[in-house]
């Protein structure tokens, strides 16, 4: 893989735009350059000045090589699963795609540096009946060696198996969780993205379960030729295979063999076996024929009841459980390795993507100026290196 050399790239500066959430109109509005002008720039009919580059680049706080840079590589991306497609805007959805790729280009950019695990997800037959969840949910444990134990950190499981996890610090509270998987030069990357606005651990444990669903069945689904319907019975199919996974059958039957089944303390005491909310425990009874309907509803109805739909007792109690291995691994080079954000950036740019530190900051989660943690300690020795030599 390299770089073509190119003249402005239309496609960078529509990738930039919609990462910082921007219409045309209200880049235009910002930068006062027609809105005309900008949409024949990104469509390749016109190039911008070099006076006109710098006011997009600056208000969109891309480098200005980013827009000059065209892959030549193999890429093919699957399909995005949003979980709260039907309540996020076009702007939320493609913010979010854009930042999946500036996250890629970081994550191959530590590449460099760090030993991720190799990419293990359980390979799905073709033949696969979709109808068989549970049958898969057992395959995935064989896989990863899990046995019937109860796994109340898989997010921990997937990153150890080489999914890359991330957790994306918004306040919309319309982004919830997405999965896409990433097919670059004949190497695959599984990526699933969480709300950080899940504080509840049970339930985030619960919602990474159900991404891993995604990413296992991205062959057998066409998000193009869904209905809305289609698209529903598709995240109903997730969620049966995150409480297959995370709630085995023959272990959960046992705890129900018992007159508290039909009790909500009974369920909210085996929420800290099984690392998932009561709610998913009482639908998972259910799924198994082990509680009737009406007692699913009635438990149902004593969650809403005790307003436990929104925060469910010893949540608080339990630490929140977040991804680790890319945010750890770039603290590693620039806290162990002493790597200047100069030194990563240009890693970035022979791959193809140069983004400038406060975009990785952006993306990662890091606090402002983290980047050039080792660039500020390299500018202090010098000055006090100056004044030592002048005294």
């Amino acid at each position: 893989m390299g770089i073509v050399k190119t003249g402005f790239n239309g496609e960078r500066l529509k990738s930039a735009r919609l990462f910082r959430r921007m219409t045309i109109a209200e880049l235009a509005e910002i930068t006062d350059i027609s809105k005309q002008a900008i949409s024949q720039f990104e469509n390749k009919k016109t190039e911008p000045r070099a006076e006109t580059l710098f006011s997009l680049s600056n208000a969109l706080g891309f480098p200005r090589q980013y827009f000059y840079q065209e892959i030549k590589s193999d890429v093919v991306s699957g399909d995005t699963y949003f979980r709260s497609l039907a309540s996020m805007t076009n702007k939320d959805r493609m913010e979010q795609i854009e930042r999946v790729n500036n996250l890629i280009a970081i994550y191959r950019g530590i590449s460099e540096f760090i030993e991720f695990p190799d990419i293990n997800l359980y390979q799905v037959p073709e033949d696969f009946d979709l109808d068989d969840i549970e049958g898969l949910a057992i395959n995935v444990r064989e896989h990863w060696g899990l046995g019937k134990s109860c796994i109340k950190n898989i997010i921990d499981v997937m990153e150890r198996n080489g999914i890359i996890v991330y957790s994306v610090h918004t306040d919309n509270k319309k982004i919830d969780a997405y999965s896409r998987v990433e097919r670059i030069d004949g190497s695959s990357y599984a990526i699933v993205v969480l709300g950080d606005d899940k504080e509840d651990p049970y339930r985030r444990n619960f919602s990474a379960a159900h991404e891993l669903g995604h990413l296992l069945l991205d062959d057998f689904y066409n998000l193009e030729e869904m209905s809305r319907v289609d698209y529903k019975a598709m995240e109903d199919k997730m969620n049966y295979f995150a409480g297959a996974l995370l709630v085995p059958a023959d272990v959960y039957r046992l705890d129900l063999q018992t007159f508290r089944k039909t009790e909500l303390s009974h369920y909210l005491h085996l929420k800290q076996k099984y690392g998932v909310s009561a709610a998913a425990l009482i639908f998972r009874a259910r799924q198994l024929n082990e509680i009737t309907q009406s007692q699913y509803q009635y438990l149902m109805r004593q969650i809403s009841i005790k307003g436990y739909r929104t925060r469910e007792p010893i949540s608080n109690e339990t630490q929140k459980i977040e991804p680790r291995y890319i945010k750890e691994a770039m603290k590693m080079i620039v806290e162990e390795d002493k790597t200047t954000s100069a030194e990563f950036i240009e890693v970035l740019t022979r791959q193809g993507t140069t983004l400038s530190s406060d975009i990785i900051e952006n993306v990662l989660g890091l606090e402002e100026g983290y980047m050039s943690l080792n660039d500020t300690k390299f500018e202090n020795i010098v000055l006090f290196r100056k004044k030592t030599s002048n005294a």
